[in-house]
């Protein structure tokens, strides 16, 4: 969701428009004036980029946040994810490695040095990553410079208990999450053509039987041109390797209208997707992947829930 693709559908609440912040933007209090709701894995056209509200600033370098708020709580070693981008939205497809940035306070303080990293192993799409420790809630900054510019990266930190949907090292909530055997009124249970494996058993049943579990709450139908199927084609891809951990996909709506939310849906209390939510055998979560992972990431993050 709230990535680059064309609108499919409009849901009541799930969904929300990519922030963009540009070289000339100081302010951590107010985040992009102006930015629109959109569909789930809706927003602007991933050449054209015109859905995204941007600043004023005459040229140079923007960031495209690729989370939600709330989302990052606070803690060490927390993900921060973004594309880079052109003033008028567009996400641009080159892109370096690493790029050098540091990490600002509220107070316009320099808390640490940090590289992201470029991700792009079997996506359509690159982003980045750094990940960097929030030790206080409220607003941060990530100041990055790519060949001589200079762009800011606006976003919240939250402690966990305030963010509404799980977090790392909260419990993961049990579920009967729809199955081929028991739908439990979403149809098709599964909206990948042809179907997923990864229907044949509830949360609640992983997590009864003590499970390592990577759950993905996604909508391959109405987000193939984004990400949601792309990266559900990745777990498929991967989970051969990774024959101790339970994979688990539910979908995000009861029918290919998509106007009603599905309850495990409305249950996690999310706003968007997809989200990859790894659980370690006590049913906690030790990592959640918001938005957009590549091969390569999620590999990292299975091996250290499989260890």
């Amino acid at each position: 969701m709230f990535l680059y693709d064309r609108v499919v559908r409009q849901p009541s609440h799930i969904g929300s428009a990519p922030d963009l912040s540009t070289s000339t933007r100081r302010s951590f209090l107010t985040i992009v004036a102006g930015s629109a709701l959109l569909a789930a894995c809706g927003g602007s056209d991933g050449e054209g980029g015109g859905a995204a509200a941007t600043t004023a600033a005459p040229d140079g370098l923007a960031t495209m946040r690729f989370m939600a708020e709330p989302s990052v709580q606070t803690g060490a070693d927390r993900r921060i994810v973004f594309g880079l981008a052109d003033l008028d939205g567009s996400l641009r497809v080159g892109g370096p490695a690493e790029i050098a940035a540091v990490l600002l306070d509220k107070n316009d303080a320099e808390i640490a040095s940090v590289t992201a990293r470029r991700h792009d192993s079997g996506l359509p799409r690159a982003y980045y990553v750094a990940r960097v420790d929030l030790p206080a809630d409220g607003p941060y900054l990530l100041r990055l410079t790519v060949d001589g510019d200079t762009a800011d990266l606006n976003f919240s930190a939250t402690p966990a208990e305030a963010i509404p949907f799980p977090s790392v090292g909260s419990a993961m909530p049990g579920f009967d999450t729809p199955t081929l055997f028991e739908p439990r009124g979403v149809d098709p249970v599964c909206t990948r053509q042809p179907e997923c494996s990864f229907h044949a058993a509830s949360l609640n049943e992983a997590l009864r039987s003590g499970e390592r579990i990577a759950y993905l709450v996604g909508t391959p139908a109405f987000c193939q041109t984004a990400i949601c199927g792309p990266i559900l084609d990745l777990m498929l891809q991967v989970a051969p390797d990774y024959p101790d951990i339970r994979f688990l996909h539910t979908e995000v709506y009861t029918d290919m209208t998509a106007t009603t939310v599905a309850a495990g849906v409305e249950a996690l209390k999310l706003s968007f997707e997809p989200v990859i939510f790894l659980i370690d055998s006590n049913g906690s979560v030790v990592e959640r992947l918001d938005v957009i992972v590549d091969d390569v990431e999620l590999r990292t993050h299975l091996d250290a829930l499989s260890a």
